[in-house]
């Protein structure tokens, strides 16, 4: 499971592409995106540590079922939906 810092990374380099935007609908959509990642690593510095072993439990138990409706990339946004519930 990815930690906080990484979603942090993540969000940088949101920040970054934001800078290197060509568009203001690009610049927008990116600094969105570092936004989310801020909040998400926000909530994960607010899960116990029961919280994120149960978290990490289901994501291991949910990659080795197949996922034959959803798209590889909706399932890992699935994923990370079920931790902030």
């Amino acid at each position: 499971m990815p930690t906080s810092t990484e979603y942090r990374q993540t969000a940088e380099e949101c920040y970054r592409l934001a800078q290197e935007a060509k568009t203001e609908t690009d610049r927008l959509a990116c600094l969105d995106l570092a936004r989310t990642w801020l909040d998400a690593a926000s909530r994960l510095d607010q899960l116990t540590p029961w919280q994120v072993a149960e978290a990490e439990k289901s994501a291991r138990e949910q990659t080795t079922e197949p996922e034959a409706s959803q798209p590889e990339g909706r399932s890992a946004w699935r994923r990370l939906l079920r931790l902030f519930r």
